[in-house]
């Protein structure tokens, strides 16, 4: 299982909708302000995962992802997601 953290230090409800609509039609989320899991599907593949919130630590766990994405391709969309306001 890959692992990576993601400083946020802004409002938790509005950050799950940030992360809802980046997976948008492709997926699904479910949890709270703390933790949760989610999945979705790419072009290359479908990826899992789950989600816990501690402070302003966001700390995501990917369980399955398509073979050709790295981790870190998936940490960098998440970013880029989070700095949508």
């Amino acid at each position: 299982m890959d692992q990576f953290t993601i400083k946020y230090p802004g409002d938790k409800a509005g950050l799950l909708n940030k992360i809802k609509s980046t997976i948008g039609d492709k997926g699904k989320l479910a949890g709270d302000e703390q933790q949760g899991s989610f999945e979705g599907s790419t072009p290359v593949g479908k990826f899992e995962g789950s989600y816990a919130i501690a402070g302003d630590d966001i700390t995501i766990s990917i369980s399955k992802k398509p073979f050709l994405v790295s981790t870190n391709r998936i940490k960098e969309e998440f970013e880029k997601a989070l700095k949508k306001v």
